[in-house]
């Protein structure tokens, strides 16, 4: 089990590298140049959306944003069976836990399975969440609440969700009792232009399409390699 923590000095080395500002690497993800410094500052947790999105702008991959070894045995599961126990999990900061399912490796989709703890939510203080996607999935026990762009949808066992990820969402479970689910998110590369240094947005993009980061199995797998962590 993982935790997400201390890659401030890592994301601003790399920024600055790039001669990218706070504000235009902001704004090429969508996020504040606040929620940025906070980050490189080691005073808030990212979200594991927000690592994705900063590895595929600044072109790292997850491994060197989080400062892990490059040779390092990522036990990547190829076989028809993955047991729960060797699930990568990440527990986040705002309560939910996340477990990396049979397949999530191939980085052709992400499976996951879900669980939020009593009045948790995706991401901390239930801010906004935006990436490039879909998610598809199904509640299995407990209830959310789906905060879509101005919709509200509430979720109850045995309903399915399916959405365009670049609409602002979050999830929030007000109930005192877990909620736990399988999702699938079938991630794409961003299609922001970047900042600072681009004078073709179209050509940034395909690098950041063309580059190591892979997708949100990457980050789960490599986190839950990485022994000092957690």
């Amino acid at each position: 089990m993982t935790s997400l923590s201390a890659i401030g000095a890592r994301l601003k080395s790399a920024r600055e590298a790039q001669n990218l500002t706070l504000k235009s690497l902001a704004d090429a993800m969508g996020v504040t140049p606040s929620l940025l410094s906070q980050i490189e500052n080691d005073k808030v947790q990212p979200s594991l959306n927000t690592l994705y999105q900063l590895a595929l702008q600044l072109e790292l991959s997850v491994d060197e944003l989080l400062g892990i070894e490059s040779g390092r045995d990522t036990r990547r599961r190829t076989g028809p069976v993955q047991r729960s126990e060797d699930n990568p999990v990440v527990e986040l900061e705002s309560g939910v836990r996340l477990e990396l399912l049979a397949g999530g490796a191939t980085g052709v989709v992400e499976p996951l399975m879900v669980t939020y703890q009593p009045h948790s939510s995706t991401t901390a203080g239930a801010l906004w969440s935006r990436h490039a996607g879909y998610d598809f999935g199904v509640l299995l026990e407990g209830e959310l609440t789906l905060r879509l762009g101005f919709e509200e949808h509430v979720i109850r066992a045995g309903d399915s969700v399916h959405f365009d990820t670049t609409r602002p969402h979050v999830y929030l479970n007000d109930a005192a009792e877990p909620a736990r689910g399988v999702w699938f998110t079938l991630r794409t590369a961003p299609e922001q232009g970047a900042a600072a240094g681009d004078t073709d947005p179209r050509e940034r993009r395909d690098r950041i399409t063309r580059a190591k980061p892979g997708s949100l199995s990457d980050v789960l797998n490599a986190l839950h390699n990485h022994d000092d962590w957690g």
